[in-house]
């Protein structure tokens, strides 16, 4: 079946602009109190803008090349603060509530394309997706992720209308959508892969077309992500940063994997629960692959859409099996939400819409209640949400706790206390360089020892170093306090309930 016409046509899309506008004013609402969310990603992404936008290329908080993250989220940053003259602190609102309203949009857009949709499946969806308390997290912060999803849904529309039309725009834009969401997150390369595997596995052409359309979809979704990565291979000798190998087993990877849809289900996490989820959610994004290809309907959005989940899924359990970073979030799992939750409901309107009036209320009844129960679910978790940044901040380096911490009050006011000959290091440098706009250094990872011996003898032959340490932000992974000053002689420029500043002897 053809994709339908003038999807983004303003005519089809009232209830996705009003959403949009709601879910605009929602995150102004959420920032009221001290501004967008800052996490430690947040702070790397601010002084990549600040110092482009000053002509010193793109650097951390720690002086030194971007290489953790890709160039396209911070570029974007950049231009809108070249061109407004302000700080990502300062618009990051109104940037959030832009692009939670474009995603608000798209996804109604998205939603016209289904095979078969009625106006009350898509409105229930969109008040589902405004109220989500991972998408609305995620819209809190100055995330990569706000640009990045709006990314995937635009490359899910293109790629279905190529395998409609089969015109090469279609297929150059889709691979152009591709190189920049692989120049957003790393992770984008998961759309590599599911626009290979739609474009080869697409009977409706032969075989050499297939492989050629594979060819030329890949030739032009890889150049921008391997310039970032050769830049950042020459520049220090690392691909995409470093990333310790991970040491947790496949059921483990299940369990953290799980535990997210745990929270997007609103369900009370278990292990077995978690591990169960798991398993169900790709076995059903597998099975509507299958089933649609059966039906001959292997060109629709609801089939790109589970080819995209299985893959993203198979790709982060994947990925997570052999380098190691935090559990599972709904951060990083939030490009499957959208995917996971039009899998799980868009043949629902096609079913009750092809019944007798009789069977309709009874197959509708059940479905309305566990809807409703969905959604008050959804809006008690908005409400608990709100109840606390309203008074505290959303969670992160502007939130009440951590600025209002005695650490933070005291590099704030201290900030000529150190000498900009010697370097700052810290367990957290992004928060010291958020605090005092002066760049910091991390510690080095225990599961380098010889970074970690480099810095107990002295990175700089042995000038004097700074050492601000966070009791509340202590990373395992990096050497303890009471380690460091064993090995480095220091002694205290202020010792405070939370934290304390050292200086090396």
């Amino acid at each position: 079946m053809k994709v339908k016409p003038n999807l983004f046509s303003l005519s089809k899309n009232l209830d996705s602009l009003l959403a949009a506008l709601i879910g605009f004013f929602l995150i102004q609402i959420f920032s009221r109190h001290s501004g967008i969310g800052v996490s430690p990603d947040s702070v790397t992404y601010i002084a990549a803008t600040r110092h482009m936008v000053s002509g010193d290329g793109f650097r951390s908080f720690d002086n030194l090349p971007v290489v953790d993250f890709p160039f396209a989220y911070p570029f974007f940053l950049t231009i809108i603060s070249f061109l407004s003259r302000l700080d990502p602190l300062q618009f990051g609102p109104w940037l959030n509530g832009i692009l939670f309203g474009v995603l608000l949009y798209v996804s109604g857009v998205v939603m016209n394309g289904f095979q078969k949709t009625t106006g009350w499946y898509k409105r229930i969806l969109l008040f589902c997706i405004l109220c989500s308390p991972a998408l609305q997290e995620v819209y809190s912060m100055l995330w990569s992720e706000t640009f990045f999803l709006i990314l995937i849904l635009l490359f899910i529309y293109s790629i279905t209308n190529y395998l409609t039309y089969k015109t090469k725009r279609w297929l150059l834009v889709s691979a152009a959508i591709c190189a920049v969401t692989c120049l957003t997150r790393y992770a984008g390369v998961f759309l590599m892969l599911t626009g290979g595997t739609v474009l080869i596995f697409n009977k409706e052409n032969p075989l050499l077309k297939r492989v050629t359309d594979c060819l030329i979809f890949g030739v032009l979704s890889v150049p921008l992500l391997l310039i970032n990565i050769i830049r950042n291979y020459w520049l220090t000798g690392l691909a995409t940063g470093i990333r310790p190998k991970s040491e947790v087993g496949l059921l483990k990877i299940m369990e953290y994997f799980g535990d997210v849809l745990c929270d997007w289900l609103l369900l009370n996490k278990s292990p077995g629960m978690a591990v169960f989820l798991t398993i169900l959610v790709i076995l059903i994004f597998a099975f509507i692959i299958f089933f649609r290809r059966y039906k001959g309907s292997a060109g629709t959005l609801e089939y790109v859409i589970a080819v995209g989940g299985l893959i993203y899924s198979s790709f982060m359990i994947f990925s997570y099996s052999i380098t190691r970073y935090e559990p599972f979030t709904s951060r990083l799992l939030s490009p499957i939400y959208l995917l996971l939750l039009w899998s799980l409901s868009s043949w629902i309107s096609a079913l009750i819409s092809e019944q007798s009036i009789r069977t309709k209320w009874i197959l509708g009844i059940p479905v309305l209640f566990l809807t409703t129960w969905f959604i008050n679910k959804q809006l008690a978790a908005d409400w608990e949400f709100y109840d606390g940044v309203k008074d505290a901040g959303i969670p992160g380096y502007q939130e009440d706790p951590f600025v209002k911490s005695e650490i933070v009050q005291y590099l704030k006011t201290n900030k000529n206390v150190f000498d900009p000959r010697s370097p700052i290091y810290s367990n957290a440098g992004d928060a010291v360089y958020f605090v005092t706009g002066q760049p910091a250094l991390q510690l080095p990872f225990i599961d380098f020892p010889k970074k970690v011996e480099a810095y107990y003898n002295g990175y700089y032959d042995h000038r004097r170093e700074y050492l601000v340490w966070f009791q509340n932000e202590e990373d395992l992974q990096m050497p303890a306090l009471d380690t460091i000053l064993k090995h480095k002689d220091m002694v205290v420029l202020k010792q405070l309930k939370d934290g304390a500043v050292y200086l090396s002897k």
